[in-house]
């Protein structure tokens, strides 16, 4: 009787943690099943990862310090020119964000944005990030509150001149001919993404629809939007949203890259290219149509920053990395000893040629031979003499390539011995007399 109740006992705590597993997961993905108790339950479903990150935050260097490994303790600066850069980084309580002359190594200008200064727009997180920063005239300098609903321009004193809150902006900012700005962004209710919904047999899932946006440089107001569901709709692009590797993020827009030279064969003044991580694809717009034009794949995943070269190029990213939200039940697989058969090391940049339909790697056997790999985020420039910057973000790594080998080999120094600063999207000027 007593092995009766036992097993009894057991069934019915099985079948408690389900529901329970069950009532925890709905609540995590933002529905509703427990109606009232929905919010309660998400709270104390936290409880583990918040005591972590109290941990972390008194125990631990925060995310945006990294630790510098041995190999990366040493810069390499070979630069015969003058190269700047703008980026920013936390430092406790306040933001900071630098002009750099990398071939010096020198700070040419700083500007500061505490925290409490942020806090009026909205809740600033302890790993909260700002990137990317672009210089602008008379040593202003527009910076994006990345994945919060901040977008704002500062002067030379580092006073806030706009801020613009109307989405939740993110990722690569650019500038068009017109000077105004290209950003990707989400719309937000108080900070909280509004979804999107989709359908599949009957079941519904909510996901994030990514905004194409324009900003006004000088005023910051917002001059246009448009949702990526209702452009692939609208150009009869189902069938591409549906190969995304993430269900509830099919697009993750990293970068728009609006055409400022004068119109070619192949794309006009004022067109983009965007760039679309979870589909692996850049797609070329034009917004004065709404038509999609081009839709480019290739031997490229995961890829970010896509760049107009000329008339009938343009150059990408390529992360090189494998879709990363899929998941195999590993009893599926015969148990293996370990040997590696296939071995990602390096992330590269591709130039496509329109005219050709080709794509060439440039500068790939010094990113073979660097182990020069992010598996998220990174960008890169190609300079005026054909030398190339690269921002290695994962490792927080900026480089400068050319055929010849290493040119510029840096991190961002910490004030932590041993560590150095998380990049945030460095921009890089070769000229900042404007």
């Amino acid at each position: 009787m007593k092995t009766i109740r036992k097993l009894a006992l057991i069934i019915i705590g099985i079948f408690v943690l389900m529901l329970w597993s069950g009532i925890v997961r709905n609540a995590a993905l933002g529905q509703n099943a427990a109606g009232p108790l929905t919010d309660p339950i998400r709270a104390f479903s936290e409880i583990p990862s918040n005591m972590k990150m109290a941990f972390n935050h008194f125990f631990r260097a925060p995310e945006y310090y990294l630790k510098t490994k041995e190999k990366d303790l040493k810069d390499i600066n070979n630069l015969s020119y003058d190269l700047y850069g703008s980026y920013a980084y936390r430092s406790g309580d306040q933001f900071n964000i630098e002009l750099k002359n990398f071939k010096s190594d020198k700070i040419l200008k700083a500007w500061k944005l505490p925290v409490e200064v942020l806090s009026k727009y909205y809740e600033v997180g302890q790993n909260d990030r700002l990137y990317p920063t672009r210089l602008m005239a008379n040593r202003d300098l527009i910076a994006s509150c990345n994945e919060k609903p901040g977008l704002l321009r500062l002067d030379s004193t580092s006073k806030v001149k706009w801020f613009n809150k109307d989405f939740i902006f993110h990722h690569a900012m650019n500038l068009d001919h017109k000077g105004n700005i290209w950003i990707p962004g989400v719309k937000h209710e108080d900070g909280l993404i509004v979804p999107k919904t989709v359908s599949v047999d009957g079941k519904k899932t909510e996901y994030r629809d990514d905004l194409i946006i324009n900003v006004d440089a000088e005023t910051g107001k917002t001059l246009y939007s448009k949702s990526l569901t209702d452009i692939f709709l609208e150009n009869e692009l189902d069938e591409l949203m549906n190969k995304a590797t993430h269900i509830t993020d099919p697009f993750h827009l990293n970068d728009i890259q609006p055409v400022v030279i004068d119109s070619s064969s192949y794309y006009n003044k004022g067109d983009l290219f965007l760039s679309f991580r979870h589909l692996s694809t850049i797609v070329h717009f034009r917004p004065s149509t709404g038509k999609v034009i081009t839709v480019i794949d290739g031997p490229f995943t995961f890829q970010h920053d896509v760049d107009v070269l000329s008339d009938n190029t343009i150059a990408i990213f390529n992360n090189n990395s494998p879709a990363w939200d899929v998941y195999f039940n590993k009893n599926e697989f015969k148990p293996s000893n370990g040997t590696i058969q296939r071995k990602i090391t390096h992330s590269n940049v591709l130039i496509y040629n329109f005219e050709t339909d080709s794509f060439e790697a440039l500068y790939e056997d010094q990113f073979i031979e660097n182990e020069i790999f992010t598996g998220a985020e990174g960008l890169y420039e190609i300079l005026p003499n054909g030398d190339m910057f690269i921002e290695e973000q994962g490792a927080g790594i900026l480089w400068v390539l050319n055929e010849n080998g290493v040119v510029l080999k840096t991190v961002i120094k910490s004030d932590i011995e041993g560590y150095h600063y998380l990049s945030n999207w460095t921009t890089i000027y070769t000229n900042i007399n404007f």
